[in-house]
């Protein structure tokens, strides 16, 4: 009786460890590069030098985008919004 245990554990364990043992999900590809080493250090200077690239860790990186209208401008189109009936920012008040 016990040694009908320990078989059926051994063959359970077996079956088990066969399962577990399947392909890696997903499958590996062998990656072709079409680029030269030199034209992705290129791309690379040229990603840095737009500010795309802050450090290692971080990609792609936001860029701080610059405003082209002066705060004087921004302050018009409100006003110019409050006036007829847009930008109610502040819930009516």
């Amino acid at each position: 009786m016990n040694i009908k245990k320990i078989a059926g554990g051994l063959l359970f364990l077996s079956i088990a460890g066969s399962a577990m043992a399947e392909q890696a999900y997903p499958p590996e590809t062998q990656f072709v590069s079409h680029k030269t080493r030199a034209e992705v250090i290129e791309e690379l200077k040229q990603a840095r030098a737009n500010g795309e690239i802050i450090n290692n860790d971080v990609y792609p990186a936001e860029v701080a985008h610059k405003s082209t209208v002066s705060r004087q401008a921004v302050v018009e189109e409100l006003k110019q919004a409050r006036q007829h009936g847009g930008a109610d920012i502040n819930g009516g008040a």
